[in-house]
Formats: C-alpha cells, structure tokens, sequence
C-alpha cells in the first residue's frame, strides 16, 4: 500500500480535523439536515476544547499518510479501562475503498491495546454512509437510527476479544 499510518502529532490536529470537515462536507451533510451540519461543525471543527483535547492525546487522532499528507483519520474520544469510543472516521475521497479506514483501525486497535490489554469493546455512532463499513469490520448495531441536533447516527458497538 505504501501508506504510513501513525498517531499524529499536535501540530497536525489542525490538517485531520479540516479532512474531517472537507469528507463530512463531501458525505455527510448531502443527507443531513442544516441543524446537522451546525452541530458538527460546532462540536468538532470549531471547538477550541475538543482541539485542545486532541492536541495533548487525551483524544488522540490516527492517521493515514500519503507522503507527508494526512488522507484517513480515526480519532478517539473517551477512553476507559474496559471501553473505548471512536468519535472521528474519515478518509478523502480519492482513497475510499482503498483499504485506508480499514488499515488505520487495525493499526489503532494493536496500538491501544499494547496500553490496555483488558479492552473489551469499541463503540461509535455510525453515520448513515459510515454503517456498511463499520459493519464489514465487525461492528454490530445497538440501535436504530436515532437523531440528535440534526445528527444522525447509528450506535454500534466492536467486542475486541471475539474478533482478536
């Protein structure tokens, strides 16, 4: 594949979050309402906090480059002991169904794991495009479709000891 993937560093929260945008733009938004559109822009690109996070690992962000640019990211929000929530999955579009999202998470997965080797589950909130993919990678639903803020999601749930 040729692709270097790597937990970034601070300095590059600033480039995955404008993937984040410009691929939820591309996506997301065609299927969301303007309160949708609102809300994440609000929570996640516009957010100083949620940044913050990012740039000091609390909420660490992982990537996939194509020479020295960022072209898939996973981000991670709140970790526990047992659980861990995924709150960032976007890949540009020139790389889908390239193996991208797909080698980040594994990548992530072993890296996470090195540091909590009692993980049990993963979860998320799927977007509508994201549920194919998420369900591929072994992702089980927890939910119908639900809405919130003009959000629309589906909560999922990855049990990592019956698919390590």
């Amino acid at each position: 594949m040729g692709y270097n993937i790597r937990k970034i560093n601070s300095d590059e929260v600033e480039e995955a979050l404008a993937l984040a945008l410009e691929v939820f733009m591309q996506f997301e938004a065609p299927v969301y309402n303007p309160e949708g559109v609102e809300t994440f822009k609000r929570d996640i690109v516009e957010n100083k906090e949620f940044a913050n996070k990012c740039k000091i690992g609390e909420y660490p962000i992982y990537a996939a480059f194509d020479k020295e640019k960022i072209i898939g990211i996973i981000g991670l929000g709140a970790m526990h002991p047992d659980r861990i929530h995924i709150n960032l999955v976007f890949t540009k579009k020139e790389y889908h169904r390239c193996g991208i999202a797909t080698a980040i998470f594994n990548y992530m997965l072993e890296d996470v794991l090195k540091e909590n080797p009692n993980l049990k589950e993963i979860t998320l909130n799927s977007s509508p495009y994201g549920l194919p993919f998420y369900l591929h990678l072994g992702f089980t639903t927890l939910s119908e479709e639900l809405e919130k803020n003009g959000i629309r999601y589906t909560q999922m749930k990855y049990s990592v000891k019956e698919q390590v």
